[in-house]
């Protein structure tokens, strides 16, 4: 067995949080309604399994999640909703309020959305404001691809280019999002700056993102649970990325 793997004794006493399966079932209800939903496949790497020592290894294919190349708008798409909701003054931490009326109501009120991104992330977040019909703005570093930008654009997103990285990106649409009817939508927390984040990153985890993500369970799970390493989720992605799915 290779020494990266490291056995994980406390797995043992774990138990699943009611609450979290609770809003679990409430977001994938949620996700349910957005145009385009689709299942993800799982796929089995049994070849990856031996050669790790390990009695299964799962990968989940996020590479079509609602057309797009990433697991991002699973957790933007309920981040925007949630930061709507909270702007308009609107109960929607139910999932109990549609995308269409929600979005009505904000395009009412003059409401639009401003974030920054290095890629996946804003067009997750332009994608849903297209659902809502509500205004995007992004904000991209200098250095993203040209057709990084339009893909943003194909969104119906308004891109705006700034010289520097992310970070320096940050404070600029911080001193936007000031503005009464503009909401700021990031998957990065900050001082003052913390619920949206943590709603959204809470549900992409919930949905098992991570772009192509991969799970590996004992030969035993009533007796043993194994975690693996970052070093052997590296030895995974070095296998993978030769290897076709089965």
């Amino acid at each position: 067995m290779s020494s990266s793997i490291h056995i994980n004794t406390d797995a043992r006493g774990w138990t699943h949080e009611g609450s979290r399966a609770k809003n679990e079932g409430k977001v994938l209800a949620f996700h349910e309604t957005l145009p385009d939903y689709n299942k993800t496949p799982l796929h089995s790497l049994p070849d990856v399994a031996r050669e790790l020592g390990l009695g299964h290894v799962l990968v989940k294919d996020e590479s079509n999640r609602f057309g797009l190349p990433a697991f991002k708008i699973l957790g933007a798409s309920w981040a925007i909703y949630r930061a709507v909701g909270w702007h308009l003054g609107i109960p929607v931490a139910e999932g109990q309020v549609s995308i269409a009326e929600l979005g009505a109501k904000a395009r009412k009120a003059g409401v639009e959305i401003v974030t920054a991104t290095e890629g996946n992330c804003g067009r997750a977040v332009a994608r849903m404001g297209k659902y809502m019909g509500i205004p995007v703005r992004v904000w991209v570093p200098s250095f993203m691809p040209e057709a990084t930008r339009e893909l943003i654009r194909g969104e119906d997103a308004e891109v705006t280019v700034v010289d520097g990285s992310y970070d320096d990106l940050i404070p600029i649409i911080s001193e936007e999002a000031e503005d009464r009817d503009t909401i700021l939508i990031l998957d990065v927390s900050f001082e003052g700056f913390t619920d949206v984040p943590k709603v959204g990153t809470q549900f992409s985890i919930y949905q098992r993102g991570a772009r192509v993500e991969a799970f590996a369970f004992s030969r035993t799970m009533a007796n043993t649970s194994r975690s693996i390493s970052y070093k052997v989720m590296a030895q995974c992605w070095q296998r993978l990325i030769s290897r076709s799915f089965r």
